[in-house]
């Protein structure tokens, strides 16, 4: 994947990441206002889905515009390239000795608070 792709890719998810968070934002915050709940262009879109729509152009924008924040992407996309990523064998393995020391640290964390519920309520029922 070429560099420019991965920016845009980038910038896309940005934008959708951005809609969603302004628009349950806006449908926070002005949930009490019957006006913005009312829906425009035939039924289709709510005024606070257009709110968010600007807000999202906006930050894009300001985003594109920044002299830090774009070459910042630049360079995270020209790093991730970089990066060895590790294959599937790799992954099922790790994720095999993930889930077995959950499973471990379970039972020994059941296992003392089995141990220490005991003792808790001894003290707590004699006032020490």
């Amino acid at each position: 994947m070429e560099v420019s792709r991965g920016v845009t890719l980038s910038y896309i998810g940005t934008a959708i990441l951005g809609f969603v968070l302004f628009k349950k934002a806006l449908d926070w915050a002005w949930q009490d206002i019957d006006m913005l709940q009312q829906h425009v262009w035939f039924g289709i879109v709510e005024l606070t889905a257009l709110l968010a729509i600007g807000l999202t152009a906006g930050l894009i924008v300001f985003m594109k515009k920044h002299p830090e924040i774009d070459p910042f992407i630049h360079e995270t996309v020209v790093e991730l390239r970089k990066v060895t990523w590790p294959g599937f064998q790799d992954t099922k393995v790790s994720t095999v000795q993930v889930v077995i020391f959950t499973v471990l640290l379970s039972f020994f964390l059941w296992g003392a608070d089995q141990v220490w519920q005991p003792v808790t309520d001894w003290i707590l029922t004699r006032g020490l």
